[in-house]
């Protein structure tokens, strides 16, 4: 496989709301819905559609099925070998409310999610992958332990943080990002995962682990991209905003499925900020998904490059 994703399958109940209202006070609901989600699994199938082989590990319940997510994710060619059905227990539930401003706020339940601290890490999947990307999940020794086999056998481990709340423990961050190769973070973010490191800035991160860090701003979508010696800054390629939800996954697969074709930061960048302006368009973060030569035609209308 070009990409193995560990992490979460969720259904995602996405509320267009008025505001985000204070306690005991209320807000309109102007659109809502449930879409197929999850930080790893959207990373999967974003990457799938546009063209690479693709698996994820993750643990669900039957409505994974009767949902149609189970069918959806076999169109797209995506291997389910890793995801664990688990009796009596629904698939993860995240509801997500949104302003017009993009702000949001995030409730879940973890349901089935809960039997990552059961389950065995995949060597066999880890080892025949190109890449491992590691998101949120019910477990994060879990993640822990996939990063440690990924990392012992050379095979690249792409981490994205996000906002799961096991990010507040220092052992988790330096458990996986000491072996990760890419780091994906928004400028929120950061200052929070540097101080659980006790580091002082970027350039000290790029020493604990990571080979490659992208980190959005979250006010403006650009995104600045960090080597060792290089500092690539991608504006965004957002014309159209239904839905941000998604959005950094969008980027994460647009990024990682650039680089197994090319290894220009710049281009990956673009192609990042590209995949993320195709998710941003409608509801839900695996709605909109773009092919290759769509992905490759809007980079070459907005970045005028050719890839």
């Amino acid at each position: 496989m070009d990409l193995l994703a560990i992490g979460g399958i969720t259904l995602d109940q996405i509320f267009k709301v008025s505001r985000l209202p204070e306690k005991h006070f209320e807000a309109e609901v102007i659109e809502f819905g449930t879409f197929f989600g999850g930080r790893a699994p959207n990373v999967a199938a974003m990457a799938a559609k546009i063209g690479l082989k693709t698996g994820i590990v993750s643990a669900v319940g039957q409505d994974f099925t009767d949902s149609g997510y189970e069918a959806h994710l076999r169109k797209l060619g995506v291997d389910l070998r890793g995801v664990i059905k688990v009796p009596r227990q629904k698939t993860k539930q995240i509801l997500i409310f949104s302003d017009p401003k993009g702000n949001q706020i995030t409730f879940f339940h973890f349901g089935a999610e809960k039997h990552f601290e059961k389950m065995e890490v995949p060597v066999d999947l880890i080892k025949e992958s190109k890449i491992v990307h590691i998101s949120s999940s019910g477990d994060y020794k879990f993640n822990i332990n996939c990063a440690k086999i990924a990392h012992d056998n050379n095979v690249s481990v792409s981490f994205d943080p996000g906002n799961d709340p096991f990010t507040e423990i220092p052992e988790y961050l330096k458990g996986v990002i000491s072996r990760t190769f890419f780091l994906f973070m928004n400028d929120v973010e950061v200052p929070g995962i540097l101080e659980r490191l006790e580091l002082s800035d970027i350039n000290e991160l790029l020493t604990y682990g990571p080979s490659v860090i992208a980190i959005i701003n979250k006010k403006d979508k650009s995104s600045r991209i960090y080597a060792k010696r290089t500092v690539e800054n991608i504006p965004s390629a957002i014309k159209k905003i239904v839905d941000v939800t998604g959005a950094s996954d969008g980027y994460a697969a647009g990024f990682l499925s650039g680089y197994t074709k090319t290894r220009d930061l710049r281009i990956t960048g673009m192609l990042g900020a590209v995949e993320a302006s195709f998710i941003v368009e409608d509801f839900g973060c695996q709605t909109n998904l773009p092919n290759w030569k769509e992905l490759s035609s809007r980079c070459k209308a907005i970045f005028n490059v050719t890839v």
